[in-house]
Parts: C-alpha cells; sequence; structure tokens
C-alpha cells in the first residue's frame, strides 16, 4: 500500500469507521470480483499518476473523476448513510487530500 493510501485508511479513519468499512465490502457478496476491483484501482491509479499535472476543467480530468466516480459505485450501494454523508465518506476523498505529494507526478 502506498503512502498516500495508508495515510487515507490508517490516519483519516477511526478503527470503528474502517471496520464498518470492512463489513461494507463483505455486503458486496462472494461474486464481487475483489482481486479485479483493485486491479482496476491500480490500474487507474498508475494512469492518473501518468497524467498529473492536470488542468481542473479539462476534458481529462473530468474523465477522470467519472472514472473514481465508476469505481466507487459498487462501494456506494453497500455503505451506510454515515458513509456515504458523514464527515469522511469515500467520494469526498479527492476533495479531502491535503496532502501536496498526492499531486506530484511519479
Amino acid at each position: 500500500m502506498s503512502g498516500a493510501w495508508k495515510r487515507i485508511l490508517v490516519d483519516c479513519f477511526t478503527p470503528e469507521e474502517l471496520a464498518g468499512w470492512r463489513a461494507a465490502k463483505e455486503r458486496l457478496g462472494p461474486s464481487f470480483d475483489h482481486a479485479g476491483h483493485a486491479a482496476a484501482w491500480a490500474d487507474y491509479n498508475a494512469r492518473v499518476q501518468a497524467a498529473l499535472p492536470l488542468t481542473p476543467d479539462s476534458d481529462e480530468t473530468k474523465a477522470i473523476v467519472a472514472e473514481w466516480d465508476a469505481l466507487c459505485a459498487d462501494y456506494k450501494t453497500v455503505a451506510d448513510p454515515k458513509m456515504l454523508h458523514g464527515p469522511k465518506p469515500l467520494w469526498a476523498f479527492p476533495m479531502m487530500l491535503d496532502d501536496p505529494e498526492m499531486f506530484i507526478k511519479r
């Protein structure tokens, strides 16, 4: 796990919140392709890093945000209201990241 994702998952969530997300992940059921989904996220992250820097209003940036939304969609179907609308909802991570390292091409 990269340092940035570890920061999101460990530093931004309490143990109780992490337990809630793990429970939501289980609600996706045994037929959900967790490995395939994780691979899609890894591919997405690599492509976003390669695309940096981005212009906020560009079509490329809009497509990246739309893909983020699509990757989050399955989890949003099993998330409870607090996860979706609470102080740290999954969909808001791109807006919450204040670490300048996240926006440097690697």
